[in-house]
């Protein structure tokens, strides 16, 4: 089969939501992840772009002001309403308001979690060969038995198609994984005078309304992880 013509990543490198589907994929999908990683198409646009800053923003205060929220709503039913705009960014900006709506909707589940915000600069984080592009959106700060706690959330943007059960417990194992990456550069890579702890390591699935720690499985998601980036560093040259 040819390989396609442009961009090619020389060295193992992923995001985090496709590592994520990698974990969920067929053997025949993973293939397809692992190209579309090693030969990157850039996307007409970053969905969401508009609206991550005022989320952080939101959640990291500690009286939830809904300013930023507010703000961040009215400039985006402008740009939807704006006839001179592309349609995609139009359309875009609808999308993002309807994300808007389910991260308030989430209100109940979020309430107890203490969130801080992030550091601008964080490295890569590196499992077995792989360079995984994750990014901590918030830290997360709790307490046990005494001992001050942190860990880390990224936020998960992506249309919720999660009709049937199936589908519904593939979305929540890909949740499941995210968090357990996010704790893993919670340790690596995200500096604290607190203790790492897993169940404050999160990924929250904004559309879905769900917010997924990781749990006492963390240990087996880690080391399929582990392993899986094995598979695809080795695959990487002949793919």
């Amino acid at each position: 089969m040819a390989k396609p013509v442009g961009k090619v990543i020389a060295e193992p490198r992923i995001s985090v939501n496709d590592l994520a589907l990698y974990m969920v994929s067929s053997d025949t999908a993973r293939l397809s992840i692992i190209k579309r990683s090693k030969y990157p198409q850039r996307p007409p646009m970053i969905r969401y772009s508009k609206i991550r800053e005022p989320i952080k923003a939101f959640l990291s205060d500690p009286n939830r002001n809904g300013n930023p929220l507010d703000s961040a709503e009215q400039m985006l039913s402008q740009l939807a309403a704006d006839s001179s705009q592309k349609l995609l960014i139009r359309e875009d900006a609808k999308l993002s308001i309807e994300v808007l709506h389910a991260l308030q909707g989430m209100g109940n589940k979020l309430a107890s979690l203490d969130f801080h915000a992030a550091p601008k600069k964080q490295d890569k984080l590196l499992i077995s060969g792989v360079t995984v592009s994750a990014y901590a959106d918030l830290v997360v700060h709790g307490k046990s038995k005494g001992q001050d706690q942190y860990g880390v959330a990224i936020l998960r943007m992506t249309q919720d198609d999660a009709e049937t059960d199936a589908a519904k417990s593939k979305r929540k194992e890909m949740g499941l994984y995210v968090a357990a990456i996010a704790s893993l550069h919670a340790e690596q890579n995200i500096s604290s005078k607190r203790d790492p702890a897993n169940r404050l390591s999160m990924s929250i699935d904004v559309q879905h309304g769900e917010a997924f720690a990781a749990t006492n499985s963390n240990t087996r998601r880690i080391a399929n992880i582990q392993s899986a980036c094995t598979m695809i560093s080795a695959l990487w040259p002949s793919t």
